[in-house]
């Protein structure tokens, strides 16, 4: 068979075929486009929702400080009950009554019973076999002078009278005056006593 054409072209001189057509463009720029948007409305929804949280915060902000308005005139109008002020300050007085008079107990409890021990030594010193006490009571209220008391027995009438005035020699009750009641119990018993004495001002202090 005879060829009848030549083909002088060689595939260097052939067009080249090119990437980037209008097509493949038009699409980049459109994809561009719409990513573009999508980031712009993202942001927009959030400045949004910022806005949103920010005018939220400042209604919460102005209820509170109208709260706070409200409450502080309130205070300001509310007086305190007289009545149960009066009680506050009547159980405040009574309160420190009972204080002082429990101050004021517990130092004549320490001087009654500072009391005692000289007065035991005294009467050890006086006493003898014919006298014989059953109670000692020392009391002492405001400013009145100071009360003792003695209960006892006595063998004979003539041992009480004789008994009283070595008291009276004692350091303890030097300068107190004393009164004696007797009861006679009967033939051959005792004589039960009470003696009393107090400060007694005519009474010269040895």
């Amino acid at each position: 068979m005879i060829k009848t054409s030549v083909n002088l072209y060689t595939v260097d001189l052939l067009p080249q075929q090119q990437r980037l057509t209008l097509t493949r463009l038009m699409l980049t720029l459109l994809l561009l486009v719409g990513v573009c948007i999508a980031f712009y409305g993202f942001g927009w929804w959030q400045q949004n929702q910022l806005h949103t949280v920010q005018l939220q915060a400042s209604n919460d902000k102005n209820q509170l400080t109208a709260q706070k308005t409200q409450l502080e005139a309130q205070i300001a109008a509310r007086k305190p009950d007289s009545a149960l002020v009066a009680q506050v300050e009547l159980d405040e007085q009574r309160l420190d009554l009972k204080i002082r008079l429990k101050d004021e107990l517990g130092q004549r409890k320490n001087l009654i019973s500072q009391g005692y021990s000289p007065m035991l030594t005294d009467l050890a010193a006086v006493a003898d076999a014919n006298v014989w006490l059953s109670h000692i009571s020392i009391s002492q209220q405001d400013n009145a002078p100071q009360r003792i008391e003695f209960e006892g027995y006595g063998r004979n009438p003539q041992s009480i009278p004789l008994w009283i005035d070595r008291l009276k020699n004692t350091s303890t009750l030097k300068g107190y005056a004393f009164s004696a009641m007797t009861m006679d119990r009967g033939n051959d018993q005792p004589l039960m006593f009470k003696l009393t004495s107090q400060t007694a001002d005519k009474e010269p202090s040895q």
